[in-house]
């Protein structure tokens, strides 16, 4: 799974595809069930990976939602991921921010056998 930002600055991330032909990329928000298309991007290939390396700020990213990303050398699929777009940081991430709140109470009871 990709991890990126709901922000204006520039975003590269890494992959592993079958194949280094790459003539499209498209982005799939699963929320709004619209597609984003990248035509002949701009990658570099490093060891076993490419890195994303286009200068753009990926504007159709919206906070919260998942995007699946599929990968075509022509019409072959070479590549598939998710994609998860959050603001928080990695390391705090949790799932549920803000939406469960642990409710504490001092009731008292007591149990007769």
């Amino acid at each position: 799974m990709i991890v990126l930002k709901d922000s204006n600055y520039i975003q590269n991330f890494k992959f592993m595809p079958r194949s280094y032909d790459i003539t499209l990329m498209v982005f799939h928000d699963e929320i709004e069930n619209v597609s984003f298309e990248i035509v002949n991007p701009i990658l570099v290939t490093e060891k076993y990976w490419m890195q994303f390396q286009e200068d753009l700020a990926f504007e159709f990213l919206k906070d919260k939602h998942t995007y699946t990303l599929t990968c075509y050398n022509d019409t072959t699929i070479v590549y598939r991921d998710k994609i998860m777009c959050t603001n928080q940081t990695i390391s705090d991430y949790t799932i549920n921010q803000g939406v469960y709140v642990q409710n504490a109470s001092s009731n008292e009871f007591i149990v007769y056998e």
